[in-house]
């Protein structure tokens, strides 16, 4: 289920990326819009390559921790089947218990990397519509054979403009800060619920092995 959200993740900040098809609006403008979408789009990948990054710190890394711990007692089975099988209870509870932190870990940071994913692209989105209208509304200017509602379509039209590229560059530089914040934020609080988790379980899992040691010595 989390490697799934992951995955939508860096989906969801491509979805604007098809950006391609020229605006019908005067191309120095058409320049500047297309640079703020496409600004807007990187911000995306690359918050996308780093939240995947994280998940796999996160998540996988300590599960992997996890996995090798108890790989290490099972290979103990063969050896002395029955003195692993006195510690099978503890090695369930020690590993169901690890499962449920990492699923409660993970769970939250991938729930907040979507956010900030859902953030980006519908930031992307709005540049992109917004920059859509300009050329609906330039079209709709052009359209006009009076010269002088022309002439005021077109006043108006280069006001919207003015308009949306004023905003767009405060809602990148918005967009940027927060998640140059919000992103090390996920990874710190994340990284650390995992890893304490995995550790929490390794250290239970090794006291498991000292009692199947202590168990092996007995018998012989």
């Amino acid at each position: 289920m989390m490697k799934q959200s992951a995955v939508a993740i860096i989906l969801t900040l491509f979805v604007a990326s098809g950006w391609a098809q020229p605006l019908d609006m005067p191309a120095q403008l058409d320049a500047q819009v297309r640079s703020v979408v496409d600004e807007m789009a990187e911000i995306g990948k690359a918050a996308g390559e780093a939240l995947v990054h994280q998940y796999e710190e996160i998540v996988v890394e300590p599960q992997q921790e996890l996995e090798a711990a108890v790989e290490q007692v099972e290979s103990r089975r063969l050896e002395s089947p029955e003195c692993v099988a006195a510690e099978d209870e503890e090695i369930n509870r020690i590993v169901n218990a690890a499962h449920e932190d990492l699923h409660s870990c993970g769970a939250v940071a991938a729930h907040t990397s979507a956010e900030i994913a859902s953030d980006v692209n519908a930031a992307t989105q709005q540049l992109v519509f917004g920059g859509y209208n300009l050329g609906r509304t330039y079209n709709k200017c052009n359209s006009y054979k009076n010269s002088v509602l022309k002439q005021t379509c077109m006043a108006k039209f280069y006001v919207q403009a003015t308009v949306y590229l004023v905003s767009a560059r405060s809602s990148i530089k918005t967009i940027r800060k927060s998640t140059s914040e919000r992103i090390p934020a996920v990874f710190a609080d994340g990284n650390v619920c995992t890893h304490s988790a995995s550790s929490q379980a390794v250290l239970g899992l090794q006291e498991v092995n000292s009692h199947i040691d202590a168990c092996v010595s007995r018998r012989r």
